[in-house]
């Protein structure tokens, strides 16, 4: 049985950074618009919405990136 991409992941984004995979709300990234990443995840970047976005960078690193983007802080 097949089922469509729930609420939920649909709301979600993927990362690929380095290697290492991150599933990240969507309204996170977009919260902080004159990004990179937000641009990555805007509908003109990302035509296919279940898409892993690739960052050839540091994948340990970018866990620092997004607890900035959540809390203000590292």
């Amino acid at each position: 049985m097949t089922t469509d991409n729930t609420e939920a992941e649909q709301k979600t984004v993927r990362f690929d950074v380095g290697g290492q995979l991150y599933r990240v709300s969507k309204s996170l990234v977009e919260q902080h618009e004159d990004t990179m990443l937000a641009r990555l995840v805007s509908d003109t970047w990302l035509s296919d919405p279940d898409a892993t976005i690739f960052i050839d960078r540091d994948g340990e690193i970018f866990q620092y990136v997004l607890y900035y983007m959540r809390y203000g802080k590292v």
